[in-house]
């Protein structure tokens, strides 16, 4: 094919690399052109392949630019690897010679390193000064320096030994060194987190803002096993805007702890802020159970089930507590105890009180006698005072003899 039978080329325009005009892509223009410069432009364009592939035209090129600068850089070509058919086979004998040469003095250097790593404990051991003040010499041992290699881990060598290897254990030994680290490393990044965050000067929005940014904060801890930290960030977001989320929150990852108490007073809390919250009430509901507040817990769960009946944790949370209930009479008759002690105790005081009224009128008797007397001494002649006076005193002394 040549540049006559392809139409495109007598078009007017430029190639995209070094825009050589169309024109310039021909038979004719290559051989009159005695531009080294221009030729090489013109072959790098034809090998591109952006104006077509004309093979018959680009090997024309390549014969000029031959003719005119046989050293031209343009008409250098990549050779390929080569290879074992490429060489003689006295230089294949060569290069093999070499190599062996070069792997033979390497292991004649690391043998040597050997040996004198083997020599060094006993030159010291015979070269060590003695110690300041005596005559006496360290005597250093082999086996100081076998003691302080780590021991090798025991590997299986065979299939059969692999048989017996425990990979559950060994992956637990390294899930509780990896936890112990991780663990230890939380609680000092805990220590440096406040628990209150100052709020002074803020707006309404920006507390908003700030306490939502720490809940998400608590959320990620929590969904990563981090329940300590989700606490923290839970607590922070309370001091900037107590919530009944984060307050809900706070006590599902006390619940994770097994900080029942806790756990109890922030749902204590949530439903101050909005009575009949499901969530605080299945919580405390929780709490209850592992206080062994079995009663509270089921009427904390049949309020839950009234609003969802068809919440399965629920349901199997009211199971557990009411097969708890059944094997535990104990906590049945609890609140039945207390009554019985309170009717005691409006018994007892009952009796007191019968005890003190018969005490008042026995004592409003004496006083209506003793008025009587005091009465008849006034209206008595004087002679009859001191025989009055003197029955009088045996009266109040002996009321039932007198009458």
């Amino acid at each position: 094919m040549t540049a006559k039978d392809n139409p495109s080329l007598w078009g007017f325009g430029t190639t995209k690399t070094f825009k050589i005009p169309v024109e310039h892509l021909d038979f004719k223009y290559i051989e009159k052109c005695s531009d080294v410069k221009h030729l090489e432009k013109i072959l790098c364009v034809l090998r591109s392949g952006e104006e077509g592939y004309y093979p018959e035209l680009t090997e024309f090129c390549e014969k000029r630019l031959k003719g005119l600068a046989p050293e031209s850089r343009a008409l250098r070509k990549d050779k390929p690897a080569a290879t074992a058919s490429s060489f003689t086979a006295e230089e294949w004998e060569k290069i093999d010679g070499d190599i062996k040469s070069w792997v033979s003095e390497i292991k004649k250097e690391e043998n040597k390193i050997h040996c004198h790593e083997t020599e060094t404990f006993p030159a010291m051991d015979n070269n060590l000064p003695p110690v300041r003040g005596t005559n006496s010499r360290l005597h250093v041992t082999k086996e100081k320096y076998s003691n302080s290699r780590r021991p090798k881990k025991k590997i299986p060598r065979d299939y059969a030994e692999w048989d017996k290897f425990d990979v559950e254990k060994e992956c637990s030994k390294i899930d509780e060194d990896y936890k112990e680290k991780a663990v230890v490393k939380n609680k000092s990044h805990l220590s440096k987190i406040e628990t209150r965050i100052d709020t002074a000067g803020l707006t309404e929005k920006e507390k908003t803002s700030l306490a939502t940014r720490e809940k998400e904060k608590g959320n990620e801890a929590f969904n990563s096993g981090d329940y300590e930290e989700a606490i923290m960030y839970y607590t922070r977001s309370i001091s900037v805007l107590p919530t009944v989320a984060a307050y809900n929150n706070r006590a599902q990852a006390e619940l994770k702890l097994q900080n029942w108490n806790s756990a109890f007073w922030d749902c204590e809390k949530v439903l101050e802020l909005e009575p009949g919250n499901l969530k605080a009430l299945l919580r405390r509901a929780t709490t209850y159970k592992h206080q062994n507040k079995l009663q509270e817990a089921i009427e904390d769960l049949n309020k839950v089930l009234n609003v969802e009946p068809d919440n399965e944790l629920a349901k199997k949370t009211l199971l557990e507590v009411e097969r708890d209930l059944k094997t535990d009479p104990a906590s049945k008759t609890q609140t039945k105890g207390k009554r019985m002690v309170i009717q005691e105790v409006e018994n007892s005081e009952d009796e007191d009180g019968k005890d003190r009224r018969r005490a008042q009128e026995d004592g409003s008797g004496d006083k209506s006698k003793t008025s009587f007397l005091f009465w008849l001494c006034k209206n008595l002649p004087f002679y009859m005072m001191s025989w009055l006076k003197f029955s009088v005193s045996t009266k109040i002394l002996s009321p039932p003899d007198f009458f």
